[in-house]
């Protein structure tokens, strides 16, 4: 572990004491509590200052150059973290590994200046082990994802403070056009145009049961529907007509076997989805309480493209199955992301103790760890095995067949 004091600062208050308990002494964790400086607003620039950065916080004529500062909610937590960095020999940043925990990193070392040496410590779950691993693989501040950040925010600020007060007289008061919300309501009213210009149309579809002997001698049906649809409700009752004194004749009987894979571990965008459909929980919502079981060491890292799992985590996984369903029903798998775009810096979504079938915790984040945990369980589960069976039936008098 080393000798004197090390001050880790990490991005929320629930992390630190957790992170702190694995750690123990030699260290003091402290939390920045998000971004400690943003871009000013025009009202906090200083009076020498405003020609060049008084409309946005940005010099549009200067190659973009920002102007940070330090607002005044945070002067506080900042003045703490350069008292606790006076007693330190040496400065771990271990806030999230994305473009704004990144940006949060390049801004603590910009605010507090530290003169000890400075390690980025990333882990993508919050346990014992983790923690202790990141300790031993520390890297820089990643410039290129601190750049991205900042270019993002910029762009925000040059086109979301002209776009939303457009928004506010047009749609409503307290919205934001920045980063994608632009484009998302372009996206949308364009869907709007589509659906008030389509023209709805009525079809008429046929359905029949039939009665069949069943394998034991015992009646048994099934339903079959016909292989065309009506443009009008005479069609189908002239159709239906033909079928009062018709014979109807199986033609062929198709058994086909078949097998479903198991859907990936959660990505943020299928956690969501399913959360919705499963749980009726908003986006914000799921985000919400994602957060609070990653600080509280639950689940890995909740904002992830990917759908890959760790050796560990896998190896784990079929701990589980084998536990709980038999060696048969267990195979490792790894999926691959389809997305061109995504960032695979992260494991996909998954509890950090696999052992771990509940927590302790409220309502919602029971449920949302439990949605979590069988989601990563049935990931590295055999194929479910089904055959599908498909009767031709022909009508006399008629080209149409059922189904």
């Amino acid at each position: 572990m080393g000798t004197g004091n090390k001050l880790v600062i990490v991005e929320s208050p629930t992390k630190a004491k957790k992170i702190g308990g694995y750690l123990g002494s030699g260290y003091t964790v402290m939390a920045s509590v998000g971004h400690i400086r943003d871009l000013a607003q025009p009202s906090q620039i200083p009076a020498d200052d405003k020609a060049r950065f008084g409309k946005f916080g940005v010099d549009v004529d200067d190659g973009f150059k920002p102007y940070y500062i330090v607002d005044g909610d945070k002067k506080k937590t900042v003045a703490e973290l350069k008292k606790a960095l006076k007693n330190s020999d040496e400065l771990y940043l271990a806030t999230d590994e994305d473009r704004e925990g990144e940006a949060i990193a390049w801004h603590l070392v910009q605010t507090l200046k530290p003169k000890v040496p400075v390690k980025r410590m990333v882990f993508h779950e919050i346990t014992k082990d983790a923690i202790k691993a990141s300790l031993g693989n520390t890297r820089n501040v990643d410039e290129d994802m601190v750049d991205a950040q900042e270019t993002r925010r910029i762009l925000d600020r040059l086109y979301g403070y002209e776009l939303s007060p457009v928004l506010w007289r047009k749609v409503g008061p307290g919205l934001s056009a920045g980063r994608v919300q632009s484009v998302a309501t372009r996206l949308i009213v364009e869907r709007e145009r589509e659906i008030i210009a389509f023209e709805s149309k009525d079809y008429y579809r046929v359905v029949a049961d039939f009665e069949i002997a069943g394998a034991n001698g015992k009646p048994g049906a099934f339903r079959a529907e016909l292989n065309k649809r009506f443009a009008t409700e005479q069609e189908a009752e002239a159709f239906l007509g033909k079928c009062k004194d018709a014979r109807f004749t199986v033609l062929n009987v198709e058994q086909k076997p078949s097998k479903k894979n198991p859907p990936a571990p959660f990505t943020t965008s299928t956690l969501q989805q399913e959360a919705g459909r499963k749980l009726g929980m908003s986006v914000s919502q799921t985000m919400a309480v994602a957060q609070r079981l990653y600080e509280a060491g639950y689940i890995t890292y909740m904002r992830t493209d990917s759908v890959n799992l760790s050796n560990q985590a896998l190896a784990a996984a079929k701990e589980e199955v084998t536990a709980l369903f038999g060696a048969e029903y267990s195979e490792v798998r790894n999926f691959k992301t389809k997305s061109k775009g995504a960032q695979e810096a992260h494991e996909a979504i998954r509890p950090s103790y696999m052992n771990h079938r509940t927590i302790e915790g409220g309502p919602q984040e029971k449920r949302l760890y439990e949605l979590i945990w069988k989601r990563t369980v049935a990931s590295q589960m055999a194929s479910a095995q089904t055959e599908r069976t498909v009767v031709d039936i022909a009508v006399s008098g008629a080209a149409e067949q059922f189904v």
